[in-house]
């Protein structure tokens, strides 16, 4: 906004949201729309364009995450269809090279329509039940086999049913809890990131603490 040299100092500037929404317009005309792109390709410098056009493409793992967590199977099946182009012009996807593509061919054209049907509607799920908090079904079932094999399934006080009881048990009822009393105060939700579980273990040469001295 013209003031890279300039001290803010303590006093926050407020924009409306009329000016907002005309710096996002703005914005978007500038460098994401296609107009933007088709001028920036006839610039003699392809450096803006090549810019523009990289800027759209990540543009799209952005709408893949927001379809995914809305729980959206339509949106997210046409970003996958985008996907499907660009991945045959990637190094290294040699996977995602062959397998995307037949997944959505799969999924569009080829399986009968109610199994497609029940296929996509099965691709994400909200494990909370919560809405916007929809998960990849393959990712949840990861998450469930981590906790079965470093939590339930280690050898010594990782089977202890004392230290479970002790360490874990007490804590299940503080999600539910806590959203319960967030609701009846009606105070805002607040989203936070939680460290994991292995962090705090006690473990001699673990990946994150190190080993011992």
């Amino acid at each position: 906004m013209n003031n890279n040299n300039e001290i803010l100092g303590d006093e926050r500037v407020t924009l409306s949201t009329e000016r907002w929404n005309a710096v996002v317009e703005d914005c978007y005309e500038r460098f994401c729309s296609p107009h933007a792109r088709r001028e920036a390709a006839k610039a003699a410098c392809p450096k803006l364009s090549n810019t523009l056009v990289q800027l759209h493409d990540f543009s799209s793992v952005v709408e893949a995450k927001r379809s995914m967590k809305s729980g959206d199977v339509g949106r997210l099946m046409n970003v996958w269809k985008k996907w499907c182009l660009m991945t045959q012009g990637l190094t290294g996807l040699t996977n995602y090279l062959s397998y995307l593509p037949r997944m959505v061919l799969q999924l569009t054209q080829i399986l009968p329509p109610d199994l497609r049907k029940y296929l996509c509607h099965n691709l994400l799920i909200s494990p909370s039940g919560r809405s916007n908090h929809f998960v990849a079904k393959d990712e949840w079932l990861e998450c469930q086999n981590y906790w079965i094999k470093f939590l339930f399934n280690r050898t010594g006080n990782g089977t202890s049913i004392d230290r479970l009881r002790d360490l874990f048990s007490i804590n299940i009822g503080l999600g539910p809890l806590g959203s319960q009393y967030t609701a009846e105060t009606g105070s805002a939700h607040q989203e936070r990131q939680h460290i994991p579980l292995w962090f705090w273990q006690d473990e001699e040469d673990h990946p994150y603490h190190g080993p011992r001295a």
